[in-house]
């Protein structure tokens, strides 16, 4: 988060914003009243999000791969940047397997919303 937006590459740019965005959803969400809709919709939203997020970590671990073809990679440490992006790849596969896991379980929960009918009744 630094520097101008026309500095930075648009998709850093759109990750940004679609954190914030979701920053801002939780705060109207936890000031709303709770609504059978709301919940129905937000549980789809975090489906959608879950895959999209599980994509871009298996897209970030494959380029992650041909990362120093054609440059001359350094670490600030000292250490073998061959070795610390073996294991920045493996943390994105794995990353990629728990938000499938975690994709697979909101898409449950949406389904058991779904399944609930309410009728507002007098307060």
């Amino acid at each position: 988060m630094s520097g101008p937006a026309q500095d930075r590459p648009g998709a850093v740019v759109l990750a940004e914003a679609g954190a914030r965005a979701w920053r801002r959803v939780v705060a109207a969400q936890r000031a709303a009243r709770p609504d059978h809709g709301e919940f129905y919709a937000l549980a789809g939203e975090l489906v959608d999000t879950l895959g999209a997020l599980r994509a871009l970590a298996g897209v970030l671990g494959d380029q992650i791969a041909g990362y120093g073809s054609g440059r001359v990679l350094y670490d600030d440490d000292g250490a073998d940047p061959g070795a610390r992006l073996s294991v920045a790849a493996r943390d994105l596969a794995v990353m990629a397997v728990a938000l499938s896991g975690v994709e697979v379980l909101a898409g449950d929960c949406w389904s058991e919303i779904g399944h609930i009918g309410v009728q507002d009744g007098p307060s």
